[in-house]
């Protein structure tokens, strides 16, 4: 009987465990979509805990149990396998289609999940009432939920590997044990004898409870490694901006120093046409002259527009409209037909159209210039949060990784000489920081580039 008490006051106090681990980690800033349904585990774990005590009670004192309380103790079981089964069926969605799936999935989706998931917690405990013990709830509930979120935190591994190997194996080994406490507890009686080991499932079934514990806090150090690369990534972009700033006057003092010796150059130039009148060899030289005064003059215009400030008031602008208009301004491109768009219904954002349009007009001409007639550009628009976001995924050569810290900088290019001046990306950097966004550029696993460029809403979408 000793054991049986200390086994129910460790199963409990290892789930109540879980659960305050889990609610005790800062969240708030993670982009992870496992983030977003994790507490729906520490509920379970929290509720499931305080449900191992209340049949530990049962046990110590069964004279004094009566019909009110196993129902109550009932219900609290279901309440805890109901959490459970929800954090199954959205961790899956979130593993399979990315850590933006929630944000993207429709409404009714969701409420349908909800509803069959009650519906289902609800027949159980129903069938379960006459009896006064959890059978149906452990088999239509337990069973299932444990088993889910088990393969949901295994497939959710690849997603975290990223951060860190250690980690991902975490996943793994948390998503196995919870694979296997689904069965112990959803499948298996509690007095059930096991063959060959001799113990009781109630024994084995704390283990795995305990290791489901151990391994989920230890994969939870992945908000850790989160926080530290968003820590990072928040002071280069500090650095990003004061370089730019600093370009920036640097640039406009330079681009006017350029102009008036190129304005004298132009003028000299066309003067000497008038002179050496029909030479063919003078005319070839002087049309190479004309040809760099002109590649000056872009530049020149280039840093002008890099380093100018905000000068127009922000309206209320349609992210989809813009995206629309800039596609039928490159219809004109080779390429064009490798470009589709995917285009959510997504609120208003405050902006500037013509600037938004150049920086979407930068992002898919790099995009195009790295992608042949086999590869596809996407460009997809999707609500998350209280932010627009647009996403430029395309199936190029990439950029190498030694470069990717240095694409916004001003004049750094990966072009050949004369095919860009290196300031289009640092253009777009200023534009959507100029609109209080975000812009992100990685490669991709599968090859090619993805680019996320975030906007805040309009406070008002009438």
């Amino acid at each position: 009987m000793v054991w049986v008490f200390f086994l129910h006051l460790i199963y409990g106090l290892t789930f109540f465990t879980l659960g305050v681990a889990i609610l005790s980690r800062d969240i708030r800033l993670s982009e992870l979509g496992i983030a977003r349904i994790i507490r729906l585990l520490a509920a379970f774990g929290i509720i499931h805990g305080f449900h191992e005590w209340l049949e530990l009670l049962e046990l110590l004192f069964p004279s004094d149990i009566d019909i009110n309380f196993k129902i109550f103790r009932l219900a609290v079981v279901s309440f805890s396998f109901l959490f459970l089964l929800y954090f199954g069926l959205f961790l899956n969605i979130i593993a399979l289609r990315g850590d933006q799936a929630l944000s993207t999935t429709p409404r009714i989706a969701k409420v349908l999940i909800g509803t069959f998931s009650l519906s289902l917690v609800l027949f159980a405990a129903y069938l379960d009432l006459g009896s006064g013990k959890d059978i149906y709830t452990r088999h239509l509930v337990a069973f299932p939920g444990g088993l889910m979120s088990g393969i949901g935190l295994i497939l959710y591994s690849r997603t975290v590997r990223n951060f860190s190997s250690n980690t991902a194996v975490n996943f793994i080994l948390a998503g196995s044990c919870t694979i296997c406490y689904a069965i112990l507890s959803g499948l298996v009686p509690s007095y059930v004898i096991l063959p060959f080991l001799g113990v009781k499932v109630i024994l084995l079934r704390g283990l795995s409870a305990f290791f489901v514990m151990f391994f989920t806090i230890r994969a939870l150090s992945v908000f850790n490694f989160e926080q530290r690369e968003l820590i990072n990534e928040q002071l280069q972009r500090f650095s990003q901006s004061e370089k730019l700033a600093s370009m920036g006057i640097l640039a406009a003092g330079i681009a006017h120093e350029i102009n008036t010796p190129l304005t004298n150059i132009s003028l000299n130039v066309e003067m000497l046409k008038d002179m050496v009148g029909g030479d063919e060899k003078v005319a070839q030289k002087v049309a190479a002259i004309e040809r760099n005064i002109d590649r000056a003059s872009r530049i020149a215009k280039e840093l002008l527009h890099f380093s100018r400030e905000k000068e127009t008031a922000l309206e209320a602008t349609d992210l989809n409209q813009v995206l629309i208009s800039v596609k039928n301004l490159l219809k004109h491109q080779q390429l064009y037909s490798i470009i589709r768009l995917t285009l959510q219904d997504v609120p208003k954002i405050m902006g500037i159209p013509w600037k938004l349009e150049e920086v979407f007009i930068n992002l898919l001409m790099n995009s195009l210039d790295a992608c042949n007639k086999k590869d596809h550009i996407e460009v997809t628009t999707y609500c998350q949060d209280d932010w627009v976001v647009a996403e430029i995924t395309d199936t190029g050569h990439g950029i190498s990784q030694e470069h990717l810290a240095k694409v916004f900088d001003p004049f750094f290019t990966t072009k050949e000489v004369g095919k860009g001046t290196g300031l289009g990306l640092s253009v777009c950097y200023n534009i959507v920081q100029q609109h209080g966004g975000k812009i992100d550029l990685m490669n991709r696993e599968q090859g090619g580039t993805h680019v996320t460029v975030s906007f805040p809403g309009a406070a008002d979408d009438n």
